[in-house]
């Protein structure tokens, strides 16, 4: 008997790469990438593919029998979908619905990955049942999403990472922790907001966590995050504590000083209970996190 196959859709992300790096024994990973990247040193089979493409879609579900698809693709740039809304459409609502189609069809549960634009930000910290008010064009999308997702699978659920941090490959866009780190390497100075407030998600336990959905596959709404809620300026001195480089160069502004980008919610913290309890995750505080990453910067290439 063959070992269980998964599908991530979105696989180059940083989502994707902390499941490659928690991988247990036993499953065989093929994940999707619309770019011809070059992954190097994946644990994963990598296909590019357009998710748009319904037929291709369509083809690839007819090929192979996935014991789970985790859905994480789509453009995820904040100020990216504000400015390019009809190409956001495409990717994020067409491919999803070629996708939650595809799943329906073959009867395969669907993981699909979310985020806390979902919520405007005046009511946190978050639960899971939490009514949804959105404040930019990603937000709306990624709701619009999430009903796709409720109304038209019976196995399905949904995951909702927050601020996620760690190494990516090398290839992709980086991080928010990413930046910070290369910025200061390079003894440039960073402005960060005091003002915006999330509890940080270090990679690797998302990794466990999708890994225990994959596992049992239960039903509704988990959010993930960290054990700490900090501002973005505290998480660059975290960063700069850790990593041993120059806190001088943080300059702690307010969100008006980026008049130009899209409305951010002030403070979108997840209580992360149902994470804990019902997929056995705990919460990794910030500093564990950014000290874990330091420990493996020797592996990154």
């Amino acid at each position: 008997m063959s070992k269980p196959l998964v599908l991530i859709t979105g696989s180059t992300g940083l989502l994707g790469k902390g499941m490659e790096e928690t991988a247990p024994a036993g499953f065989r990973l093929l994940g999707l990438h619309q770019r011809a990247y070059e992954v190097k040193d994946s644990r994963m089979k990598h296909l590019v593919l357009d998710i748009r493409d319904k037929r291709a879609v369509d083809k690839l579900f007819a090929k192979h029998k996935f014991d789970a698809v985790v859905h994480a693709a789509g453009i995820a740039s904040v100020d990216y979908v504000e400015k390019h809304y009809a190409e956001s459409l495409e990717s994020n609502i067409v491919g999803t619905l070629n996708i939650t189609s595809a799943c329906r069809k073959a009867g395969i549960h669907l993981i699909y990955v979310s985020t806390n634009a979902v919520f405007d930000g005046k009511k946190a910290p978050y639960r899971e049942e939490d009514a949804v008010a959105p404040v930019n064009k990603y937000g709306k999308l990624k709701v619009d999403c999430e009903k796709i997702v409720q109304e038209t699978l019976a196995h399905w659920t949904i995951a909702r990472p927050i601020l996620m941090y760690g190494w990516n490959h090398i290839a992709t866009r980086p991080n928010p922790a990413t930046w910070i780190y290369d910025k200061l390497m390079r003894g440039e100075r960073v402005q960060l907001v005091g003002d915006v407030f999330e509890n940080p998600l270090f990679n690797i336990p998302c990794g466990k966590a999708m890994w225990a959905m994959i596992k049992k596959k239960p039903s509704g709404i988990f959010h993930l995050g960290g054990k700490d809620t900090v501002n973005r300026h505290q998480f660059g001195l975290a960063i700069a504590k850790v990593f041993g480089l120059d806190a001088a160069l943080i300059d702690k502004v307010g969100s008006d000083a980026f008049p130009g980008i899209a409305p951010r919610p002030p403070k979108t913290s997840f209580v992360v209970a149902r994470m804990e309890k019902e997929l056995g995750v705990p919460a990794v505080a910030l500093e564990d996190g950014l000290k874990a990453m330091k420990d493996s910067l020797v592996l990154r290439a």
